[in-house]
């Protein structure tokens, strides 16, 4: 009967974020959802940092853009705090997304039914951070989807977390950037074209690392 109870306690965590995902994601193509948006819920709190902080594990969950939190963070913060706490709450979103969907249902995913994620994930559980690095890299790969994907493999905290941060890392100090000089634009001084082109570079970069990660199997 625990098991019982313990296994509909998972599946209705499971539904509601879910749920939570194609709401969002709805929001977000609706235009309701943006770094605009992210900002003006957060400006003028007292409690600006720790609220961006909460909004970014919540989002890490249901599927928002993360590139969305990190322009907001550039916005809200400037560069060096956007930095600092765009990158605390992604790795606090990649934590409490792994820890949710271990406890749902570690190793549950076959992996040779995602022919072009599997391989990827089959290294990362034997390559350890650096594979999981080079997953975080994919331009295409939703932050959500890489949480659950890898908590449902047998790789390691230490190489998750080692590995989220330094692939996480760059693609967030260019997404803060572009927000500093969206604000930056919007007080009149220029610097988003810079911005733009680093991002530009940073996704054609994540996706030769992902190319060469397939060829070397």
């Amino acid at each position: 009967m625990r098991s019982f109870w313990r296994s509909g306690v998972r599946l209705a965590v499971a539904i509601a974020v879910a749920a939570g995902a194609v709401a969002s994601i709805y929001l977000v193509r609706q235009g309701t959802i943006d770094p605009s948006a992210i900002r003006d819920i957060i400006a003028g709190s007292p409690l600006a940092p720790l609220v961006f902080i909460l909004l970014q594990v919540a989002a890490s969950l249901v599927f928002i853009p993360r590139t969305f939190l990190g322009i907001a963070a550039g916005l809200l913060f400037g560069f060096a705090w956007g930095s600092v706490l765009a990158i605390t709450g992604a790795m606090a979103g990649a934590a409490v997304g792994f820890a949710l969907w271990r406890w749902i249902g570690e190793g549950q995913v076959d992996l040779e039914k995602m022919p072009w994620l599997g391989p990827l994930l089959e290294k990362a559980e034997r390559d350890g951070w650096r594979m999981v690095a080079i997953v975080r890299l994919i331009p295409a790969l939703p932050h959500s989807l890489a949480n659950t994907a890898l908590a449902l493999t047998r790789i390691g905290w230490a190489d998750y977390l080692i590995g989220s941060f330094l692939g996480m890392l760059p693609m967030t100090l260019v997404q803060v950037d572009v927000g500093v000089a969206g604000g930056q634009v919007l007080t009149g001084r220029s610097g988003l074209l810079v911005s733009l082109v680093l991002l530009a570079l940073l996704f054609g970069t994540s996706v030769l690392l992902r190319r060469a990660a397939a060829r070397h199997k």
